[in-house]
Formats: structure tokens, sequence, C-alpha cells
């Protein structure tokens, strides 16, 4: 699969696989096809050499995967997954190099999976010139298998499914359409101006506000992202994986940073937050953080929702609150006017004018030939640095506009953020700059059509825009917090060395990532989402070092890290472009939504709880640890397991927490605790460790026979522990339990059954004494340390 041939050796092609085109071009492309499925095959490509006749295949349609390749100057790319308006798609456009997406393969060899591909080594012919797709042919005599030696590993989609598919990726819920057309059905349908920064920011939002931000937001992610439904999988990144635990992240996290940072700044200061977008270049207070801020908390709750892990009700009204911060952030983004470009026919002229008074000044020409190359190159370089240190999202690319010109023409503007020190991943001696700024011009005759949508994405008809370009202008900024007037601009000299410099560092970004195991990719991704979107927030308000000090904000909820394994076996990649899809993660915010547990979740806490401190419970062990009905009990095990919470074992009669049943129980651990209650139990657990020392002393003496001071010894012990479940009780009176059994057992050794105080699994004092152990530990959420021996 290795055969190279030379195009004059191949005169007769045939037509094998048809799929999306991604951007127009008059001339097909030849070249070599080459089989990429893992970031080791990538990395042994790009060794080989000259690789600028070579047509790439990969599965995915995601842009990390193929980042050295791109680098390394291939002729085209085509992959069985994905759509043009996906981050490669993107990415294609900008290195100029064609590409076709989702191709269907009628015949040729087999990949691993069962896939139809072109043989390794067989010339290739792209048709790429006209839209929507693009046609992929084999030359005469290409090997060909007629049945894959595996199945593959999933089943083809029947006729129905894919009409299905289509209408969705057409007609939003199968009924209303992209563009300005679908935002005006939208708005048509809202009764208050919830998403205008001209309405009062400051005051605080009704449930029926919310929910109707909610309900045009589910429209507007759909314009933007449905298409990401199509994108795959990538042979690097775990990207759906990450997706789901951070955007979930975001649910648990968000409200909590968010409250914090506006408690200090006020919400003037939050305000001037969001302004700082139209006053700086290279600053990630843009509309994707702040469009990320305001749907990731519903897109989360979403998430949770679709894995069981709360009630619809469960602080449903953190979102209304979360919101009403952003909607400041949006005021000062736009001053004025609907927050949303789709609600502005899709123009984002965000920056001051002085900034576009700036970039005239320093534009370069690019009717010379070299000039264009060298920016060519340049941005599509800078482009894959930026998506790869973000993990292969937008937050590390952002654009806005179009400027008008005084002279009929436009500007398009582009931040490329290359040096983000916030993420570990990243190279702490990295000479690239923290951002550039890439302003392009288009003269006033240019037959474009540009819309950008809120994930800040610029997308334009003809889809490859860089041809019109007439000049651009380049700035660095070094530092994020570099003041504008130490930002400069770039010659095309500059552009070369920053290229390299780009190409050098994603390389080495690259292996890095590759050598990640899967949980590090996932975690590391997720984090680029949850701490990435309030990032820039945190920054301006000077909060980041408190927030990760004190609010956890580099961390993954508990809930979601007891979830992982279920999110990884399967549910994230059904569940994430099914949600982009259909836009069902948008729940509104219900009527009777509150801080405070509702009786049906208390019960699952208590009866959750005592599953949690003894690993595995029987029924009547969880009927008298919580003073529950049996009836009771039953009833909400039943429940949780009919919710995939809890496992039962038949034969033995014991139930047990699953992984979501886990994440469940830290979520309603964390509601059903307050903070009074909370440092109580903490003041009576440092007095109980004094008392735990001396009866691990009297068990170890006792059980090697030295016993002449065993009954002194424990009644001091129990009279101790009797003081300190008096405290405990008068905070939650469910520690009364220990004293009723800690009372039985010490009667039982007092009348002379020597098994009553250590001997295990007989409900012996020791054993009581474990499980109290356990049950403060578990109720704090602490780990053991050498205080408890």
């Amino acid at each position: 699969m290795n055969r190279l041939q030379s195009a004059e050796e191949s005169t007769t092609f045939k037509i094998v696989g048809t799929g999306s085109n991604v951007y127009e071009s008059e001339d097909p492309v030849d070249g070599v096809a080459k089989w990429l499925e893992t970031p080791q095959d990538v990395m042994d490509f790009v060794e080989q050499g000259d690789v600028s006749d070579v047509v790439v295949i990969a599965r995915g349609g995601t842009t990390t995967f193929l980042t050295m390749a791109l680098n390394a100057g291939i002729k085209g790319i085509i992959t069985l997954q994905g759509a043009p308006e996906s981050h490669l798609g993107i990415i294609s456009r900008e290195y100029g190099i064609p590409a076709i997406m989702s191709v269907n393969f009628d015949e040729g060899v087999h990949t691993s999976q069962g896939e139809t591909i072109p043989a390794d080594g067989v010339r290739i012919r792209m048709d790429v010139s006209s839209r929507p797709s693009g046609t992929v042919s084999v030359e005469a005599g290409a090997p060909r298998e007629d049945k894959p030696s595996i199945e593959p590993e999933h089943e083809p989609l029947s006729d129905e499914q894919q009409a299905q598919i289509a209408l969705l990726l057409e007609k939003f819920g199968g009924e209303v359409p992209h563009g300005t057309e679908g935002d005006r059905i939208m708005q048509a349908e809202m009764t208050t101006r919830v998403l205008y920064a001209d309405d009062d920011v400051n005051r605080e939002l009704s449930r029926h506000e919310v929910n109707e931000a909610i309900r045009y937001y589910t429209w507007n992610e759909w314009d933007a992202l449905s298409a990401r439904a199509t994108e795959g999988e990538s042979g690097l990144i775990p990207r759906q994986e990450y997706e789901a635990m951070g955007i979930a992240n975001c649910w648990f996290k968000h409200p909590n940073w968010l409250r914090a940072i506006e408690d200090r700044v006020g919400m003037d200061g939050i305000i001037d937050i969001g302004s700082t977008g139209r006053r700086e270049i290279g600053s990630k207070v843009n509309m994707l953080h702040l469009w990320a801020l305001a749907t990731a908390t519903s897109f989360g709750r979403g998430i949770a929702l679709e894995l069981g892990l709360h009630e619809t009700d469960f602080r449903a009204d953190r979102v209304r609150t979360t919101f009403g911060t952003v909607r400041r952030l949006y005021k000062g983004l736009w001053s004025e006017g609907p927050i949303l470009t789709s609600m502005k026919d899709f123009k984002a002229e965000i920056l001051e004018k002085s900034w576009i008074d700036r970039f005239t000044e320093n534009k370069i020409d690019l009717s010379d030939p070299s000039a264009r190359e060298a920016f060519v190159r340049f941005n599509g370089a800078a482009e894959l640095m930026g998506f790869l240190l973000h993990f292969d999202n937008r937050t590390g690319v952002a654009d806005h506009g179009p400027y008008p010109l005084d002279d009929g023409g436009f500007v398009l503007v582009r931040d490329i953020f290359l040096n983000e020190p916030a993420w570990p991943w990243n190279n702490p001696d990295s000479p690239l700059p923290w951002s550039v700024t890439v302003a392009m011009f288009f003269d006033a005759d240019t037959p474009l059509e540009t819309k950008v949508v809120d994930v800040s994405t610029l997308f334009t008809t003809p889809a490859n825009y860089i041809p019109h370009i007439s000049g651009v202008s380049v700035f660095q900024r070094d530092a994020w917090d570099s003041p504008m007037d130490e930002v400069r601009p770039l010659t095309p000299a500059d552009m070369t060395r920053l290229r390299a410099e780009c190409e050098e560092q994603s390389s080495a970004l690259y292996r890095r990532i590759a050598a990640m195991s899967a949980r590090e990719k996932i975690q590391a991704g997720a984090l680029t989402y949850s701490t990435g979107f309030a990032l820039p927030i945190a920054r301006a308000a000077g909060m980041y070092d408190e927030l990760v000090a004190d609010h956890g904000f580099t961390t993954i909820d508990p809930a979601l890290e007891e979830s992982y394994e279920t999110i990884v076996s399967g549910v994230a990649t059904e569940l994430i472009p099914r949600l982009f899809l259909t836009g069902s993660w948008g729940n509104p915010v219900p009527e009777n939504a509150s801080e405070e547990l509702s009786d049906n979740d208390r019960l699952r806490y208590q009866v959750y709880h005592a599953i949690t401190v003894r690993g595995f419970a029987a029924l009547d062990k969880i009927t008298d640890s919580t003073g529950l009905p049996s009836d009771t009990v039953r009833s909400v095990l039943d429940e949780a397991v009919d919710s995939r919470h809890v496992k039962q074992n038949a034969k033995r009669g014991l139930n047990s927490l699953t992984g979501i049943g886990k994440g469940a129980y830290k979520l309603l651990r964390e509601a059903a605790i307050e903070e009074d209650a909370k440092r109580s139990i903490a003041m009576e657990y440092d007095r109980f460790l004094n008392p735990n020392r001396l009866f691990k002393e009297l068990t170890t003496d006792w059980q090697q026979g030295r016993t002449d001071d065993t009954e002194s010894r424990f009644e001091s012990v129990h009279n101790q522990i009797t003081v300190i479940l008096d405290g405990l009780t008068a905070v939650d009176p469910r520690f009364g339990y220990y004293t009723k059994h800690f009372n039985s057992a010490a009667d039982s050794f007092r009348s002379g059954n020597t098994d009553s105080l250590a001997k295990p699994l007989t409900d012996s004092y020791h054993d009581i004494w474990m499980e109290l152990h356990e049950d403060l530990l578990t109720t704090l959420s602490v780990s053991r340390s050498e205080a408890d021996g």
C-alpha cells in the first residue's frame, strides 16, 4: 500500500467517493493517498520529508489531529466524517489546502475499523470546483477489497435516519431555519427585551425572562454549531468526552465563580470588564467567552440532567442569577442594542474606531505574491497553534467585524492566542507572544458575503475569502495584560519568523498531548472550557489566584469525577452531537426552583449517605441508620435503581452506588449540609480524634492480652464519645443512631460478652466506631490523615 506514482503515469480516473467540499477551486487536485489513523501515524508521516504531493485521508473532521501534516504542506485533505463548518474546514481554508469531508467511498481497501478508503500510494484526484459537494476519484487499476476483514464498528444510518438528521441540520427542531430568517422567527416568539444591552441590566431577571433567553440561545447555538454534530472523532483529543465533562463543569462551577467576582467588583465593575473587548485587541474578553458564559451554564445543566445527576429543580435558579451577571458583561461589550450577532445581521463591530484607524495606518499591501504567501502561511500556522493550545476549540481564535471603511471597503479582525500561561501543557519557555491580532482588508467591490457568529467564527460566501484580501495589518501583544501602547505592528519578515516559531511550538505541543493518557486529555480539555470561559473575567477582576486557591478554579467537580467512566463509555459520543443538533439542552428554569433541597432529594441524600458510609448496605441497615420507615427506604431504592444510581445484589441483599450515583450523592451532600452545620461537625470531629487514638490503643492492647485496665479505659472513652455524639446529634439527629448502638455494645461488653468490644462484623463497639469515623470523613468530604491513625 505504499506504491508511489507520478502524475504523468495516471491518465484515467474513476469516481469512488462523494463528500462535502470545504471551498471552491477550479483546478482539480491530484496527489498520492495516505491514510493517517493515529497520532503516531501523523508524526511518522511528517518525518518522511517532502509531503507536498500527498493527499491525506483521516477519519474525523477535527483540526488538531492533522496539525503536523498541515504545517508540513500537504496537498489535500479527505475525511470520512466532519463538515466544512468544522475547525478543520476553517483551517484548511486558511492554509488554502483543498478538503472534502464526510466522504463515502464505494470501493477501495479497508481500515482497521472496516471503513472503505483508497489504498496508500494510489494516485487520487479531488474535484473541488463546486459546492456543496466534491468528488474523489482514483487511478485506474487501484487496489480494491470486496469485503472488510471486520464489520464496521457502527451500523450505517438508515435512509430514514439520514433524512431526519438532514432536516435537523437544515432547520432547528425541523422548523426554524438558519440565519436572519431564523432570528426573525425566534425574536417574534419573545415578549421581553432580555437580550438587549439597553435594557436595565442591573435588575434581577424573572424566570420568564431567563427562559426566553434560554430558548433563543438554543437556536443561536444550533445556527452556529449544528454541523459540529457530524464532526466525528479525533485521533488526538477525545473532544466529545471532554466537552461533556467541561460543559457540565461550567454548570457546577460558573455560578459560584461569577458571584464571587461580582461580589468583589460590583455590577459597574462587571460592566467595565465587559468593555475591555472594545478598548483592547488581543483580549479574551470577547464575544465567544461571553457567549460561552451565557450558554454553558444551561448547556451543562442539560448534560447533568441527561446523565441523571440531579432533578430538574436542583439549584436551577443559578441559571437566572448567572445570566444576570453575563448580561452586564454584554452591556460593557456592546453598550447598547442586541447582545448577539445573530440579532445584528451577523455583524460584530466591537472595537473602537481608533483601532481601525491604527490598522489602516499599518496596512501591508498583498499585491506582491511573496507578501501574500508569507501572510497565508503565517495566518494558518498561527491559527493552528491557537486551536491546538486550546485543545481544538475556539477559545484560542476569535473573529469579529466587518468594520466599514471610508472608501467602501471593510476590515475583518482575528485575535489568535498563542501562549496561555494558565495551561500546564503550554511551554513555559515558549518564545511566542500572548496573542497576535490580524486585520484583513477587503476592497469595496469585493464579491464576498460575511457572517460572524456569536462563537467568534467567520463564515463567508464564497467559502474561501483568502484570495480576496487586499492587505493586512498584524499586531503582537506580548502578555495578556500588556498595555495597548506596548502592542506593536509586525512586518512580513516578522510574520515569517513567527510562523516558523508557531510550527516548531505546535509540533512539540502535539507530541506532548499525544503522550498524555486519555483521562489527562479529557480533564485538560474540560478545563479549557470551564476554567477557560471564565478565565479572562477572573484575571480582569484580579481574582485568578484567589479563585484557584479557594474556589476550585482549575478543578473538576467531584460529581463529574465520579461520572467519568459513564461519560467515556460511549455516552458522550452520542450525547454531545445530539444536544448540538437538537438544542434539547435548553431546559427551562422551573417556577419551583430553589437553593433548598426538595423533600425527595433530602430522602435520597439520607439513603445514599448510608450506602456511601458502608460501601454496601442492606435495607434493614439503611432503615436503622437513617431512622426512615422501611417502605420509604424501599421506595427511594427502587427509584435509585431506575435512575441507575444504585446497583442491587439480589443474592446478598446489598445495595451500592454506581459512578453516577456517587456523583449524585456528592451534589446532594454539598446542598444538604449548611456551612454552619459543617463547621459544627468539623469541631466535633476535631474533638473525636483524641478518643479515637485512645480507643485504638485500647483495642490493640486488648487483642494482645494487656487487659488489666481495660474497663476503666473503656469507660473513659465511652464517656468522651457520648459527649461528642450529643454535640453531633444536636446538629443532625441522625447521629443518634451511633449513640444507640454504642450504648448497646457497651452494655453487652459490661455484661461479659467480650466479643462486643472488637470482634469484626458483629456490630461490636469497634465496628460502630469505624462506621462513625467513616461517616464523619464522608460528611465533611475529607480524606484520612495521620491524625486519623
